[in-house]
Formats: structure tokens, sequence, C-alpha cells
């Protein structure tokens, strides 16, 4: 964990950046030909980029590119990336290729953890709140709470001033948090880093307002072996509540695997899309033969909640699979946006064995039943909005919550007050601050589309 201007991050694997989707690691993975691999595993790397990657016909030859002259596996996928087209921003449109070691990977893949479970937020200069944590975590063990207010650190006041030094007492295994919980009271507890299997759904509630009944998810990854359990378990609470609206909260999710975005657009969807296109894969010249269309359910989940509106709470680290999954919805349903712009990845990969490696080219793009998929700048917000760490999860009052749920019930988003905006002012400067390679703002243990 290391703390960047005024957010404190999560960099939950070195040389990762974690904003991505993808198709599962596993023997329905297609596989390029030929597949001999050469004998060095940068080698390899490089191979599988110039057989699959989306932009292919602009890498150069093995040897001209000489993978073997880069130090890891990593620096040839992140040379590799300054070889897709430059987009509006004039920077290259990849910003994801990366190789990394299998048996990292699988645990990042299994949601298993050894960290303190909890993420940190600046709200304000000197404001320092627990943005999300872990149910299975030292922290989550012990009850802390998103929106708990930290005063200090291993006794280092939690202010902007001390990042430095805060950063220094994250990197121990275990440290000493003087709280103050969302009631005021003061507590210190002893966070330990460990062993434990991540919860991807944070949160699930029925917010009732106006004589309707709304529901609320917060989705952390769509990485993690309880990931599909957990969602079935929440949207079967949902529709038992008779819920006819959902706000579904990715603020924090940088994606994952595709085919539990598949999942959740079937719970989702009116009735009317059974059976219709959901998304449709594409590939490089080489592989066409790989491109497909996916689509709805002929027969829809027994929990497909049949919404007519959704809306999602996004920010600047909602990426990838989270992104995809607010695509395929809008040809179908009304979907609108609180809070900031996504992260803007509409691309994925496939993971391919390489030694004690995988390798993980941007290979496949997806687009929508309208043909859309362009979205490399991010999908904008209908509502800006600042996330509000003051507050839980389903918190009707916090500000995301507050405003999804007063469209949902009015058709019509509040005013904005110059308080809330000058905050969010605020709030996305800290957002401008930490666009860095590897890191992502909140608790995104995910990576991968």
């Amino acid at each position: 964990m290391k703390i960047y201007s005024y957010t404190l991050l999560y960099l939950a694997m070195a040389g990762l950046i974690f904003s991505c989707k993808k198709d599962e690691i596993s023997g329905t993975t297609p596989t390029p030909t030929p597949t001999v691999q050469k004998a060095d595993v940068r080698d390899s790397v490089y191979y599988y980029a110039q057989e699959v990657y989306l932009w292919s016909d602009k890498l150069p030859s093995l040897s001209s590119f000489n993978p073997t002259s880069y130090a890891t596996p990593q620096d040839v996928m992140t040379k590799v990336r300054t070889y897709s087209p430059l987009g509006s921003k004039n920077t290259n449109l990849d910003r994801w290729s990366f190789a990394v070691l299998k048996k990292e990977w699988d645990n990042v893949a299994s949601g298993n953890s050894g960290d303190f479970g909890l993420g940190f937020r600046f709200a304000a200069a000197n404001d320092l709140r627990i943005s999300y944590v872990y149910n299975q975590s030292s922290a989550g063990k012990q009850g802390v709470q998103r929106g708990w207010q930290v005063s200090s650190i291993n006794t280092i006041a939690a202010t902007t001033a001390n990042i430095d030094a805060l950063n220094a007492a994250l990197s121990s295994n275990s440290i000493s948090v003087v709280f103050k919980t969302l009631d005021g009271t003061a507590t210190t507890l002893t966070i330990s880093r460990g062993s434990y299997q991540t919860n991807p759904v944070l949160s699930r509630s029925v917010i009732e307002q106006n004589g309707k009944k709304i529901g609320y998810i917060a989705f952390n990854s769509f990485l993690g072996s309880t990931a599909s359990a957990d969602l079935d378990e929440a949207f079967a609470y949902l529709k038992s509540k008779q819920v006819t609206e959902l706000v579904f909260d990715e603020r924090y999710n940088g994606g994952g695997y595709v085919n539990l975005a598949e999942k959740i657009a079937n719970l989702m969807v009116p009735s009317s899309a059974a059976g219709k296109l959901m998304y449709k894969d594409t590939h490089n010249a080489k592989y066409t033969s790989w491109n497909k269309t996916v689509n709805f359910q002929s027969s829809l989940p027994a929990s497909n909640l049949n919404l007519s509106k959704v809306v999602f709470i996004t920010s600047g680290s909602t990426a990838s699979a989270s992104e995809l999954l607010i695509n395929v919805l809008k040809p179908y349903l009304t979907v609108k946006l609180v809070g900031s712009t996504t992260y803007g990845k509409p691309a994925g990969y496939y993971g391919f064995s390489a030694m004690d490696y995988y390798s993980f080219p941007l290979a496949v793009k997806q687009v929508n039943a309208s043909n859309y998929g362009d979205y490399y700048d991010g999908l904008p917000v209908d509502r800006e909005q600042a996330d509000d760490v003051s507050r839980n999860w389903g918190d009707p009052q916090e500000r995301c919550i507050r405003d999804a749920v007063t469209y949902l019930t009015t058709g019509q988003f509040p005013a904005t007050s110059t308080r809330i905006a000058n905050f969010n002012s605020y709030n996305q400067r800290l957002n401008s601050d930490i666009s860095l390679p590897g890191v992502i703002l909140g608790p995104v243990k995910s990576s991968l589309k």
C-alpha cells in the first residue's frame, strides 16, 4: 500500500494495471497455432503478442524486437503497448498488456489475499477514511467499516503532510490504527496482514423511498472464487424483496472475468431482451475465426429483476468488465451513471501459458448491440458527484446513492449545491493526481478484462 498525493492507494501486484477484463484461463481459452514456445520466456511472451495482439500487424519481427534485450517478460509487454495506435489524448490506446508469474496471478484470480484487507482515501486534506473492507480480513473480522475515520496509524497523525511516514507504516506486517467510528466513538485496533478470501459483493440492501423498493449492490471485483455465489445470493435476496429498480455500485471495481459480467447482465435485463444480442467479440485479422456473438440467455435466470432502469455508481477506477456490463445493457433499458467518468478499457485478453508466466496481450474487443465499444476515454456520467467516503455502503444519504435514488424515484437528478460542486471538484483533483502505472484508487484487486 502507498499513499500518493492526497489519496491512499492499493497496489495489489507490482507491475500490473489492475483495471481490466479477460476471459477465464481454462481449457476453453483459444490457442494460437502453431503452439511451439520459444526457449526463453521473453521470446514466448512476444510470440503470443505477434499472434493475437489487436494490432499485431504493427509489431516488428522477433529479430528486430529482440525480446531477450528486455529484463523481464513484463518489460517486453510494456514495450508492446507502444505499438498500439494513439488515442484522443495522444497516448497509446493499450495501457494494459502484461505478463505475470503464474503463482501470483493464481492468487489474484482466486481472490486469495495477504494484505490488510481494507482501503483508505482522504475525503479532505486531513480527513482519512476507510473506503472498503473485506469481511474475512483482519480488519473485517474486527468490525471495521467503510466511512470510519482514521486518526492515526502507528501514532502517525493521518494527515496529508505525513504521507511518506504513513506509507512506511503500511509496509509492516501489522499496524495500530486509531479510528473514529460512524457514531463518533474512538477505538484503537491492531490490523494484521494475512491470508483471507475476498467477498466481491461488499453490500446488498433495499432502499424504500416514495413507495418504491430500490435494490442496492456494492460489487467490488469480477474476480474471486466466491463472486458467482455472492451474486446469486444478492440477486435472489433482491428478487425476494420485489425490488423494481436497482443501484449497482461499481465505483472501485477494476474488472475481471467476462463471464461474470454476462451473468450480471442476464440478472438485470428486461424479459424482452431474452435471447437477443449482448455483445460481439472481434480479434485481429489473423484470428477472425475467433470472432463470436454472445446473446442474453433465452430463458433468463429465476432471480432476474426484469429492470427498466438501473443506475451505476462509477469512478475513474470503474474499468473493463465493469464498463462492459454498462455498455451491453444500454440498448435494452434506461442506464444512468452517477459519480465520475469511468476508466476507459473496451478491450480484453486471454491468458496464455508461457513457462512459469501467463502472457496477456490485448487481444479482443467488444461492442454492444448498437455496435458501440470505443470508450477508451471512459463512459461519461449523467450526474457528476463526489465519492462520499464519510458514509457506509448502502447509506441513502451517501452523495452518489442519494442522487441515484432521487433519479429512480423522481425521474430527475437533484440540483447541485455549491458545497457539493466544490467537494466534487476537489475529489476530481485527487483522481487526476493518481494516474500512475500499476496503481488504482480503492479496492481494486481485480484486473483483467
